[in-house]
Order: C-alpha cells, then sequence, then structure tokens
C-alpha cells in the first residue's frame, strides 16, 4: 500500500492494515460513523448496538495495531500509521485528511535519518551536521567518504578534555546531557566514567532536574546542552536549581551564531535568560586555557546556578602565545590583555574594548590594526557577565574613556545591557559606550566567519567601532587629548 512501511515486523503490514488505516481518517468513515450515532441513539436498544459496533472495531483494530501504539487509543486519540514519511504524495494524502479529523489524533510517520546516501543512512550521528566531506565510489571500494580537516581542536573537544580532567580529581562532579552526547562532547566522557554520567534522551526538563536532584545530595553537576536549547528548561532552571539554592553548572555549547545550521541553532539569548535568576553566574571563556578554568571556578562554585558559554568553533591560541599563563577565574573580575594599560591615569588609552568571550581574540586582532594606525587601545576580557566586573566599569566611565563591549549574543539584554546597568547603578555617564552584538533580527544560514561580519562582532566591525568612539570621545574632557596618537604626532599630556 503506497505510503505505508513494510518490511518491518514492528509495524502493521499489508494492504489490511494500510486499507484500515486510510479508512479511519477518511471523511466518508468519519461522516458515516457520526450518522451511526446519532441514529442509534434513537432506536430502542441502540445503545447494545453502538457497543457492539464498538467492540469489533476494537477486536479489528488489534488484529492490525502495534502494541505500542495501542495506548494512544486509551487517551481517545486516534492513531495512525506508521506511514512512510519518504512517500511523499501518500504522506500530503494523509496529512489532508488529518487536518479535517475533528478530534485529536497521533499521525506516526517514520523516516530514515540520511535517507538516500548509504553512508549517511548507516551513520546518522556523523551526518546529523556534518563539516564538508568528499565522496569516493570507487566501483571496487563502494561508497566512502572523507570528512574535511578542521583548523584545530573545537571547543567541544576542549570542554571534553577539560570534564575529565575535573571528573579524575573529584568525584563529587557527575554530568549529563540530552541526547547531544556527540554534539556536546559528553560521548568522549561517558566510557571513561559510565557510573557519573548519563544521557536522558531528548528531554531537557529531565536533564535539569536530574542534576538538580543531584546537587542536593552532595553531587557537582554539570549539564551539558546546546544554547539554543537551554530554554526548554528554563522552567526547571528557575523553580528547582535556583529557587532551592542549588549549584548546577551549564555548560553552554553552541553558543552565539553556529554556522550552517543557522537561526534555529543561534545561541543568542543564554545572557538574557540566566541573568534574572538571584545568585546565577554568567561566565565565558575566550581560549582552553580560559574555558579550563572556568569548570574549575564551577566546580567550587556552590552558591547557585553557574554556566559557561561557547562556541562551535575553534579555540585559539593567541592568549596564550601573548600572555603566557592563563590566571584563575576570580569571581566578578575581568582579565586585562593589554599589560600596558594596567594604569589608566598613567597610560590613558584612547578607548577600551571589553569583550565577552571568544570576542577578546577578535578585539586583539582589532587592536593591533588600531595599533598601527595610531591609536592606544585597552582590551580587557570580560569573563563574567554575572556579576560584571563593577570596579572595571567605574574605572573606565570615572576617567571619560570610549568604551565598546562586544559580544556573540543578542545585544538585546545581553552582556552589553550588563554593562549600561552597572554604570546607571553608579550614576555614571554611559554616552560613551557602544555595544557590539548580534542584531535584533535572524541571522541565516552562512559559515560562522560570515555571520560574525554580518552581525558586526568581527575584528574588522571592532575596529570601526573603536575609530568612531575615539573619535566621539575626542575633547569630552581636559585630559583627553585632542584626538588618537599617531606615531608620528608629538604628545603632551596634561
Amino acid at each position: 500500500v503506497p505510503g505505508f512501511v513494510s518490511g518491518d515486523p514492528a509495524f502493521p503490514q499489508g494492504a489490511l492494515a494500510g486499507y484500515f488505516d486510510r479508512v479511519r481518517i477518511s471523511h466518508t468513515y468519519s461522516d458515516f460513523k457520526k450518522e451511526a450515532k446519532r441514529i442509534l441513539g434513537h432506536v430502542p436498544g441502540g445503545g447494545v448496538l453502538r457497543e457492539a459496533y464498538h467492540r469489533a472495531g476494537e477486536m479489528t483494530k488489534a488484529m492490525v495495531a502495534r502494541d505500542e501504539d495501542s495506548w494512544f487509543e486509551k487517551f481517545g486519540l486516534l492513531t495512525v500509521g506508521p506511514v512512510d514519511g519518504h512517500d511523499i504524495p501518500a504522506l500530503v494524502e494523509f496529512l489532508t485528511e488529518a487536518r479535517d479529523i475533528d478530534r485529536p489524533m497521533v499521525l506516526h510517520v517514520k523516516t530514515i535519518k540520511g535517507k538516500g546516501l548509504d553512508v549517511a543512512e548507516g551513520d546518522a550521528t556523523t551526518f546529523h551536521s556534518p563539516k564538508a566531506f568528499k565522496l569516493d565510489a570507487a566501483a571496487t571500494a563502494g561508497c566512502r567518504y572523507e570528512m574535511s580537516k578542521g583548523g584545530g581542536k573545537s571547543f567541544t573537544a576542549a570542554f571534553a578534555d577539560g570534564l575529565i580532567g575535573l571528573m579524575q580529581r573529584d568525584e563529587k562532579v557527575v554530568a549529563s546531557t540530552a541526547a547531544m552526547p556527540g554534539g556536546t562532547g559528553l560521548d568522549k566522557v561517558m566510557p571513561r566514567f559510565p557510573d557519573r554520567t548519563w544521557d536522558t534522551g531528548i528531554c531537557e526538563s529531565h536533564a535539569m532536574d536530574m542534576m538538580a536532584g543531584l546537587a542536593k545530595t552532595g553531587f557537582r553537576p554539570f549539564f551539558a546542552v546546546y544554547s539554543t536549547f537551554l530554554q526548554r528548561a528554563f522552567d526547571q532552571a528557575f523553580q528547582e536549581v535556583s529557587l532551592q539554592g542549588l549549584a548546577v553548572r551549564l555548560c553552554l555549547d553552541r553558543a552565539g551564531v553556529v554556522g550552517g545550521d543557522g537561526a534555529v541553532h543561534h545561541g543568542f539569548c543564554d545572557i538574557s535568560i540566566l541573568r534574572s535568576l538571584p545568585d546565577a553566574c554568567l561566565l565565558a571563556p575566550a581560549d582552553e586555557p580560559s574555558l579550563l578554568a572556568a569548570l574549575e571556578f564551577m566546580r567550587t562554585y556552590d552558591e547557585g546556578l553557574s554556566a559557561v558559554r561557547y562556541p562551535r568553533d575553534d579555540v585559539s591560541s593567541l592568549l596564550a602565545e601573548r600572555l603566557g599563563d592563563c590566571p584563575a577565574f576570580e569571581l566578578g573580575k575581568a582579565r586585562l590583555l593589554t599589560p600596558e594599560h594596567a594604569d589608566l591615569d598613567d597610560d590613558r588609552p584612547d578607548a577600551a574594548v571589553v569583550a565577552y568571550g571568544t570576542c577578546a581574540v577578535h578585539a586583539l586582532l582589532a587592536r593591533d590594526t588600531l595599533l598601527n594606525e595610531g591609536y592606544r587601545v585597552a582590551v580587557y576580557d570580560a569573563r563574567f557577565a554575572k556579576p560584571i566586573d563593577t570596579s572595571l566599569v567605574r574605572g573606565l566611565l570615572e576617567r571619560q574613556i570610549p568604551v565598546v563591549t562586544v559580544e556573540d549574543h543578542s545585544v538585546v539584554s545581553g552582556f552589553g545591557s550588563c554593562f549600561l546597568e552597572a554604570a546607571a547603578d553608579f550614576g555614571l555617564d554611559a554616552s560613551r559606550v557602544k555595544r557590539l552584538g548580534l542584531p535584533d533580527d535572524w541571522i541565516l544560514q552562512d559559515s560562522r566567519k560570515n555571520q560574525l561580519a554580518e552581525a558586526g562582532i568581527d575584528a574588522a566591525a571592532i575596529v570601526r567601532a573603536v575609530r568612531a568612539a575615539a573619535s566621539q570621545g575626542t575633547g569630552a574632557n581636559a585630559n583627553t587629548q585632542a584626538g588618537p596618537t599617531r606615531a608620528s604626532d608629538p604628545v603632551q599630556r596634561v
């Protein structure tokens, strides 16, 4: 029967099963049942006849239905299928009929992941969201593929290594994910610690609850989840974790723009979701050493929920090459990436860039360009969105230094908003603060590099923003020189 799955003993087989399912959702059958019930309601003994009809129908369904589907019927849900989701004309017919059904129903559509490509059908996990690959269809070897090599170690792999290190040092550390062991790197951890790691399936809310329970009993739980799927468990983050004062640790992979997955997977709202929760601690690393340091900080942060966000990207070695060892995370403290600006009064910058997460790398690259143009720019790795480094906010704004904040998160209620709110709390003039972040709009599929450029948060965009900010700060106060210092211009300090 077109549209019906065949060849699998777990499913109804043959023309009879297909015929009955088609009949059950047809308008003719539905109208006939309504009219029959109406007539029987006015016929002496109609109730007995109606019950006999119902039992006959149940017996017929039992002959062709799967046991695991029959329980839907107990809830009054008409159950149809499974139908072949790859037979588009037949599927359209079923959907058309289902559209006009006058009561709740279950239409079971079966598809095969990677249908039509043998290697994808045989390795659904690898081909769920693959990198570019080449096919070799040599006649003697069959269909083989070779994945394109990445540019380096990914944040996901760095997280997995970091979590393994934590679990080796601390027996109280446990971890879970929600049907994303491969995507979050937990598949590398689970074989090492099978009794301390769990995959709950596609149920983020349950995973969050489960981690809350483990935190309540003294464990140190880490929940690895894509940033874009965090909202599925916000109720539990609020009610079961934060309200109870429990220390559950969220590891938010795929934060920010995610390249080819496009708008449906961009992690653009995790800061705004979590920053409203009392005692929540929000972190972001710039590279692998700072990710490891963030995880270690979270391990012993017991005041409430904590979360670290990182992108679907490779880690950069720029900070390690220029600055050496990564210092430990200190609650609510940023890291200065340009040591020459340690004393803002002694070596006042023309502008400052306060970057959250991996945007700190772009900010350093932007500073290189600006330095060649004669601008002096201080760059900070913010590290925390909550609690934000208020001493840094005051230090920059009290000196009326133009500031550019940059983040791979929505500009709406993101890190830049945290910066402005801190300024407002201290009654500081924030008119020289320029926020860069993901626009209040949808960003569609492209490479992550192009998406960062489209959003205006790559190195080139930071260069433009700093130039504009420094120009606007010209003459703002007596202690600010008349413009950015050029290498060839003499400088006279007041």
